[in-house]
């Protein structure tokens, strides 16, 4: 059962902020929530501008690595772009490569191979450049935890420019200059920055250090950078929430070809959302990398040509409806083995297997986190290396528990919400034991018990269409920005049913005796035979219009009963 939490109630300064930006107190009670407390931060999260990203220079390095960038550029160097494989990593490179040629370099990328070179700069790869005439490396989205391999890199004579924005290692690389937002002291709003967002922010300060004013390229950049600052799934609050709604509005301009044709591709005609961002276009370039190679969403992103866009489009779309069958037989197979295992009695849920492929666990271990809201751990073992990837609830930092374990693994990395690694299979045993004990001693059932954050409880005489329209100013929601819900209580069903082709969603009337509420639980439709008209319901959900014949009308989207 979940626990209802619900925010403190603030109403002198909710008051204080409706009149002063005339909003409703229940949408200031909202913003109050989000830690928005007076007029100037609620009206620059109301209306995000370009104009309140702050000044690149605010992130360490970032002056010296720009200046590097341009004596390269002077010198005619070789320049490389080493992104990662996966949205964020895949974005950023495309941003760093039109800027670089933007300033008249001519720079390559390369990105590994998820399988063989895992993730971040690898030795073999590091030789293939310095073979290849590189002088200088130019990472984006990895390479701060990558000590050994820059040294490496140094004594081959090449330099190594990490952007990043992953958490500090102890020990880190002597890299020519370490550019990542982590390294600002204090609180700042760039410090959660995705790696298409350090990117982005890097971009800027070389066309500024180079003294080029060209507005319009930089923000043609923006689509790329809402695109990885979404798919990263980092705070949509400050910079982030700026990139992203400036960006979504590039990115439904349908400008860039490899944009416009993964949204056909995955038919998507109307306007493009945050939610499908995460559930068709990321998921499409993320499967270049999970089951082939990320160079194929890198060429998507960067070809001017429709015909290739629309042909690599169509491409990686098949390559996602692979992936989708394949994570599904993973799926079966994991959930079975943890069913065996009473998971509800375990505090880390663990599990190994056979060729699973590397590509398509992380997926399943995010399945497996919002069935159980435990912390997962699956680990695939392909040709004799156990490759694994954790996901975790928000209340543990999965990267700091398998940091204590640092020594069982051939590679890791990660951020507090999801990590990776490479493991011995002999290993895999002790590593478990080890995880077990270090979440046993770090959790309580408390812990582990799914919470709703409720905003507000309020009665069916408040619901309005102009509320609704008001809060979705508040959008894009995401992490550190989720959706408003709200709770109304004391509640009787006059009419319910499941709809849906299989059932498994419902749809209720309810009424207070004086106002009916129409209310949609999606995939909720086996709650039907537990609901009874005899009784009274509290019900917790998300404000949203639902339009029909032209006709808007105000909907609940059920998020919990009780």
């Amino acid at each position: 059962m979940k626990k209802w939490q619900i925010y403190p109630s603030q109403s002198d300064l909710a008051q204080k902020l409706s009149s002063e930006l005339k909003i409703s107190p229940l949408t200031a009670q909202v913003l109050i929530n989000r830690g928005i407390n007076n007029s100037q931060g609620a009206g620059q999260f109301l209306s995000p501008k370009l104009a309140n990203l702050c000044d690149p220079f605010a992130i360490p390095n970032m002056k010296t690595a720009a200046q590097r960038l341009l004596l390269a550029q002077k010198r005619g160097e070789k320049v490389v772009v080493y992104g990662d494989y996966d949205v964020d990593g895949v974005t950023g490179t495309v941003i760093l490569l039109e800027a670089l040629g933007h300033l008249g370099l001519k720079p390559d990328y390369y990105i590994p191979y998820r399988y063989g070179e895992g993730y971040s700069l690898n030795k073999e790869a590091i030789l293939k450049l310095k073979d290849q005439g590189f002088n200088l490396i130019l990472t984006v989205d990895c390479g701060i935890a990558s000590a050994i391999e820059i040294e490496l890199a140094n004594s081959l004579g090449m330099e190594v420019i990490v952007t990043d924005h992953h958490n500090l290692p102890q020990k880190l690389p002597s890299a020519y200059s370490l550019v990542n937002p982590k390294m600002i002291n204090e609180d700042h709003p760039s410090k959660y920055l995705s790696g298409a967002g350090v990117a982005f922010k890097f971009a800027w300060a070389l066309l500024r250090t180079a003294g080029i004013a060209e507005n319009n390229f930089l923000t043609g950049l923006l689509d790329l950078a809402a695109l990885g600052t979404v798919a990263d799934v980092v705070p949509l609050t400050d910079e982030n929430r700026i990139l992203t709604v400036c960006g979504l509005n590039l990115i439904n301009e349908k400008k860039r070809p490899g944009i416009k044709y993964l949204a056909e591709a995955a038919s998507l005609y109307g306007k493009i959302s945050i939610n499908n961002i995460n559930f068709a276009l990321a998921p499409r370039l993320n499967a270049a990398g999970r089951l082939e190679h990320a160079s194929l969403a890198v060429k998507l992103l960067t070809t001017k040509d429709p015909t290739e866009a629309r042909e690599l489009a169509q491409k990686l779309n098949g390559i996602n409806s692979r992936r989708q069958g394949i994570g599904t037989n993973i799926q079966e197979e994991v959930f079975a083995k943890l069913q065996s295992a009473d998971p509800e009695s375990q505090k880390i849920l663990i599990a190994s297997g056979e060729n699973w492929h590397p590509g398509v666990i992380g997926i399943v271990a995010s399945r497996v986190v919002d069935t159980y809201y435990r912390p997962a751990v699956l680990i695939g073992i392909n040709e004799g290396v156990g490759r694994g990837s954790a996901r975790s609830i928000k209340e543990l930092n999965i990267f700091s528990v398998l940091e204590t374990c640092r020594d069982l693994f051939l590679d890791f990395g990660g951020h507090e919400a999801a990590a990776g690694f490479e493991i011995a299979p002999e290993n895999i045993p002790e590593l478990t034991r080890r995880l077990q004990q270090k979440v046993e001693e770090a959790t309580t059932p408390e812990l582990l018990t799914p919470k709703i954050e409720l905003d507000a409880e309020i009665r069916p005489s408040q619901i309005t269409l102009g509320l609704i329209k008001e809060l979705e100013a508040l959008a894009p929601f995401g992490q550190g920005n989720p959706a408003p819900v709200f709770s109304t209580n004391h509640l009787s069903i006059t009419e319910m049913r499941q709809v849906g082709s299989d059932g498994s969603h419902l749809k209720i009337k309810f009424t207070d005796g004086k106002s009916n509420l129409e209310v949609i639980g999606f995939r909720l439709g086996g709650l039907f035979k537990d609901l009874s008209f005899d009784k009274t319901y509290n019900i917790a959900y998300n404000l949203e219009t639902n339009e029909w014949n032209g006709f808007e009308t105000a909907q609940l989207n059920l998020v919990d009963i009780r």
